[in-house]
């Protein structure tokens, strides 16, 4: 047969679109006979298409093996045969007349869509994990002098009032009472914070930095964010509920 053919020649794929053909083969000729019909006018002629389909899946379990073992086991238990050898794929008479079959089943389980979307979701869990783990964190950046550094003055805020900022995706303007007064900073977290859920939030602030324009609002300050490998953003919030106004050192 050719599947046995390609084998030989190491030619995998071709052997097993050369199986899948004869099971094509046997799919036509039986839908196209159409027993089902016939059986009311030619109950001899439908004793044939069943033969003939039979024979053709005795020839399946044959040469289905090296690609499909445990489903090549299966369909021969259910035709009643033990297994055949491949020697003899290609016969007609592999089902001999009045033979018994065993009783049949599905050879392959219905694949529900739950199902699919478990497995993927698996798939993208396993993916995110593995991004987790090789990871690396961003290199340090320049040294700098304890002088540079004293001059930052950072502090607990707290978000007083928060909105979007139009026709943007990633702009929030906040309020934040810092303890010295109440500011405006425009902070890009839109995309990880909606309005709604950080009013009354805790946050870090910078508050010496020199006041910018963003979309034609003035921001003074800027709030501190952690951001991970995915580009996911975290406040940076003391672990304890600091008044408005702590510094940090």
């Amino acid at each position: 047969m050719k599947v046995g053919v390609s084998l030989n020649n190491f030619r995998f794929r071709e052997a097993l679109n050369e199986m899948m053909n004869l099971a094509r083969l046997g799919n036509k000729y039986l839908t196209d006979s159409e027993p089902w019909k016939v059986i009311k006018t030619d109950e001899a002629r439908v004793r044939t298409v069943l033969n003939i389909s039979l024979q053709i899946c005795a020839n399946l379990s044959i040469v289905s093996r090296p690609f499909l073992p445990f489903t090549a086991d299966k369909l021969a238990a259910m035709l009643n045969i033990d297994k055949l050898v491949w020697l003899n794929a290609g016969r007609t008479d592999l089902l001999p007349d009045d033979h018994q079959l065993d009783k049949p089943a599905f050879l392959f389980e219905k694949i529900e869509d739950q199902q699919i979307e478990a497995q993927v979701q698996k798939l993208l869990d396993t993916k995110k994990a593995n991004q987790q783990a090789e990871a690396k964190a961003a290199p340090a950046k320049e040294t700098i002098q304890f002088d540079d550094f004293a001059k930052i003055d950072l502090r607990v805020g707290t978000i007083l009032e928060a909105e979007k900022v139009p026709k943007t995706k990633k702009l929030l303007k906040l309020l934040i009472d810092t303890g010295i007064d109440k500011r405006t900073v425009v902070s890009g977290i839109a995309e990880d914070y909606k309005p709604e859920e950080i009013v009354g939030k805790k946050v870090t602030i910078l508050v010496n930095l020199a006041p910018r324009k963003l979309k034609g609002i003035e921001s003074n300050g800027m709030i501190l964010m952690a951001e991970n490998h995915e580009g996911k953003l975290s406040f940076i919030t003391p672990s304890e509920d600091f008044e408005a106004g702590s510094e940090i050192r």
